[in-house]
């Protein structure tokens, strides 16, 4: 395995580029702790992994739907809100502290 430390990285970019023209991968370290992995992108790549922790990332971040995440993963709904459970991915975000000054607006107690 190739590595390279972040400010080598920063000073040397065609190190990686030839590591990722080779067809290999490359350890990016910053002060010699593992930072990242950069690989060469292929559609095998994708279909075996990839794909799937990125869309999970995604959904994690709010920038994609339950039926977004399930549609990219080609499942239905049921089985993509399975998939986050077993991942102890939470399909919900909220804030209940929020949510229950907001019920206390709505119905004030007398």
């Amino acid at each position: 395995m190739n590595t390279i430390g972040i400010k080598e990285l920063q000073t040397n970019p065609a190190k990686l580029s030839k590591t990722l023209l080779a067809d290999e991968y490359m350890l990016i370290t910053r002060r010699g702790e593992p930072l990242g992995v950069a690989l060469p992108f292929d559609n095998n790549l994708m279909e075996n992994g990839l794909k799937r922790w990125m869309s999970l990332k995604a959904f994690k971040n709010g920038d994609i739907s339950l039926g977004q995440l399930a549609k990219t993963l080609d499942m239905n709904k049921h089985e993509a809100l399975e998939l986050l459970g077993e991942l102890n991915i939470p399909f919900a975000d909220y804030d209940l502290a929020e949510d229950l000054e907001t019920l206390d607006e709505l119905f004030p107690v007398s």
